[in-house]
């Protein structure tokens, strides 16, 4: 009997496993790339001031190619804003440089290209699935060996019944 139930455990898991992960996986990274799209659209390109030397934010000795400078720009709302971004370390003061906007015309670092934004959202889908896939063989496994261990005590229990040699009767 415990092997039809193990049976059938396995074709239920192989089931579950592979369409059950591969339905989370597609829903997973179909939700990553909405995600990605969204702060994609949330997030706009605007123009900034470099406000001082990039250069004179870099120690002496140090050979960069970026460094950390103050910027101002305008948002959408007409204020100016002032933060400190990441240029390119030969960047003088008063050079336009691109910088990355919130809807409050904050800095934020640039959005994934869609390609990116695609690939991660892949990855995320193909790492869920596997998740989703390994749980079920995972409990799948516990179960197979719960019943193997209950066989293995029955089988045991049959041999002490069985066993002549040890004063036991076979009928």
């Amino acid at each position: 009997m415990s092997d039809v139930v193990e049976a059938w455990l396995l074709l239920t898991a192989w089931v579950v496993g592979v369409l059950g992960g591969a339905i989370a996986g597609v829903l997973a990274a179909v939700e990553a790339d909405r995600g990605f799209e969204e702060e994609r659209s949330g997030r706009r390109e605007v123009v900034a001031v470099l406000l001082e030397n990039a250069r004179d934010a870099v120690p002496g000795h140090a050979d960069v190619s970026r460094a950390s400078a103050t910027v101002r720009w305008t948002a959408s709302d007409g204020r100016a804003h002032t933060g400190r971004t990441t240029v390119a370390a030969h960047s003088h003061a008063g050079a336009q440089v691109r910088v990355w906007t919130n809807a409050r015309g904050d800095l934020v670092s640039q959005p994934p290209a869609e390609s990116d934004a695609m690939m991660r959202s892949s990855f995320v889908g193909v790492g869920v699935a596997a998740v989703a896939a390994g749980v079920v063989w995972g409990c799948a496994r516990t179960a197979r060996a719960l019943l193997e261990r209950r066989r293995m005590r029955q089988w045991a229990l049959e041999w002490e019944r069985v066993d002549i040699r040890r004063g036991g009767r076979t009928a």
